[in-house]
């Protein structure tokens, strides 16, 4: 038997709360259960994994509620600059507001670190890559969009798990710093070179 879709929906904004409560080391799935008000037999229906299901669930939630926040930011924009600009400074603002991601940080950057590490952060990395560069394909071709869209996250994780005391992302002016130091000479060169090889690459900096 399949769990409603509604149930897991309720598991993982229960989720949400638990790890503002209690963190991530501490959290289990009776915690979520309860919050949720389901039977560990339901929960398990829904999430046969347990935990690490559940945990995966929440970063796929997080991650679309992110980027409808970067695609409406960047709706209006009107190349590929502003574009860069106006999502990394969307997705900083968020970022900096998300209570589970400001707990974790603060109380427990050790394990928040060792869930971005290696195979994971490259996994993370991948799903950011995928959904942004749909977003700037209307400026470049698609397999350049890719190519910026991991760029940029690449920037902006290090970024945000790493801050500089001279750069904000939330600060027009220095995200506009961070695009034309980091990204726009690599777009340039790639499109570049792809003339060079005989390809068409279409490009709309600014």
């Amino acid at each position: 038997m399949t769990e409603p879709q509604g149930t897991a929906d309720r598991v993982v904004a229960s989720a949400l709360r638990c790890l503002v409560r209690t963190g991530l080391r501490a959290m289990t799935v009776d915690d979520v259960a309860a919050d949720a008000g389901v039977s560990r037999a339901t929960l398990y229906r829904a999430f046969p994994g347990g935990r690490d299901t559940i945990l995966a669930a929440v970063v796929d939630a997080e991650l679309a509620r992110l980027l409808d926040v970067v695609r409406t930011a960047t709706e209006g924009a009107p190349d590929l600059r502003g574009a860069l600009v106006a999502g990394l400074r969307a997705a900083a603002a968020w970022l900096e507001g998300h209570e589970v991601l400001d707990r974790l940080m603060f109380d427990e950057p050790a394990t928040l670190l060792t869930h971005l590490e290696f195979e994971q952060m490259d996994r993370t990395l991948a799903a950011l890559t995928a959904r942004v560069a749909p977003l700037l394909a209307r400026f470049v071709d698609p397999v350049l969009a890719e190519r910026v869209g991991e760029w940029t996250a690449r920037i902006a994780v290090s970024y945000l798990l790493f801050p500089a005391d001279d750069v904000d992302l939330c600060e027009p002016r220095d995200v506009g710093w961070l695009v034309d130091r980091y990204v726009v000479p690599g777009v340039a060169a790639a499109a570049a070179g792809a003339v060079r090889e005989g390809e068409t690459v279409s490009t709309k900096l600014s």
